[in-house]
């Protein structure tokens, strides 16, 4: 049971991935955005990394390999903001 948990976790994590890097796609062939900084958990951020399109690369100014998901939003303004001074 363990090891189909596991698998059914990395089929959504893919998905997610897919899902994501399609959407960051549209956005960025239709000019929504010219700069992007990605945070996602470590996974997830590799899982992104392999499904995003070129078009959206290009935008990529830093990445931030963390769970933010608890963290307090003035902290993660300041790590954006240490991650935007430093592209």
């Amino acid at each position: 049971r363990l090891s189909l948990v596991g698998s059914e976790m990395c089929i959504r994590d893919r998905r997610f991935a897919s899902d994501l890097a399609d959407i960051l796609y549209k956005q960025a062939h239709q000019g929504q955005f010219d700069r992007l900084v990605i945070v996602a958990d470590p996974r997830t951020l590799g899982e992104l990394r392999s499904e995003l399109h070129q078009e959206v690369t290009d935008k990529v100014i830093g990445e931030i390999d963390k769970n933010l998901t608890n963290h307090p939003i003035d902290e993660i303004e300041q790590m954006l903001k240490k991650e935007l001074e430093s592209a």
